[in-house]
């Protein structure tokens, strides 16, 4: 009685172990890692498909030589879409991106809208609807700053230093130039130092008598002082400008004084 026991007990065993064993093999699979790439991949799917409601919309055209030029600009290294996603823009060919790659192909909606554009067509659309758009051929160069303009609608791009026109002082006494010469290593010298600096053993013989330099303008004494060294290079004595030189030093006279 006890023998048949055990042999149903054993028997029962068997089934029931046999039955767990399929019902583990039926939620198994044989590829652990396919499952997950599957699922990762339905994640990464579900990611993409789901569009940014405010992005630019870069427009190409299959066979369209210049979309390839423009893009190939944009995508070189160091170019505007390297440096773009480097401060967190995302640039791609789904609609998640800021900026979207597109075929003509896939955005039927704009059809109306590129009939009469040149491609690549770059516009800025929000729930369908198109705000801004870049216009080939104007001044303004398709960089970081015209995508960001598309995108905000504000312009951020840095204005260009105006330049201011340089005025100078002078009496009329000297004819004036630039690309001065130091003074005594001083590149931007009082009116006071440049003449006490004229009047010193080397210069002063090189002035005219008649010359009040005590009235001419930084501007003039400095245009002198250059005519002075550039004419008598290797430094003179002379009682007047164009006359005969005698070389007297080249120290206070060296090209090192040259600005």
């Amino acid at each position: 009685m006890s023998g048949r026991l055990l042999a149903k007990a054993a028997l029962l065993l068997t089934v029931v172990t046999g039955f767990t064993a399929v019902a583990q093999d039926q939620g198994r699979t044989d590829n652990p890692s396919a499952v997950n790439v599957t699922a990762n991949k339905d994640a990464t799917e579900l990611r993409r498909v789901v569009p940014r409601n405010l992005r630019v919309l870069f427009i190409t055209d299959k066979g369209c030589e210049k979309c390839d030029a423009e893009l190939k600009r944009l995508r070189q290294p160091d170019g505007e879409f390297e440096s773009m996603r480097a401060i967190g823009w995302k640039i791609g060919e789904t609609p998640d991106n800021h900026i979207q790659i597109v075929d003509r192909a896939e955005v039927p909606e704009f059809a109306e809208l590129l009939n009469d554009r040149e491609l690549p067509s770059v516009i800025c659309v929000e729930n369908g609807e198109v705000l801004r758009y870049f216009k080939h051929g104007c001044t303004t160069p398709l960089d970081a700053w015209t995508f960001g303009w598309l995108m905000k609608g504000l312009n951020e791009r840095p204005k260009p230093a105006v330049p201011e026109k340089i005025e100078v002082e002078t009496t009329g006494h000297y004819p004036l130039r630039g690309n001065h010469w130091s003074v005594d290593g001083d590149f931007d010298p009082s009116h006071a130092k440049v003449v006490a600096h004229l009047r010193n053993e080397f210069h002063s013989p090189q002035l005219m008598t008649e010359w009040k330099i005590d009235e001419w303008s930084v501007e003039e004494l400095r245009s002198l002082h250059d005519e002075l060294h550039e004419r008598y290079g290797g430094g003179v004595v002379s009682t007047g400008v164009g006359q005969p030189a005698q070389q007297t030093g080249v120290g206070q006279f060296g090209a090192g004084r040259k600005f």
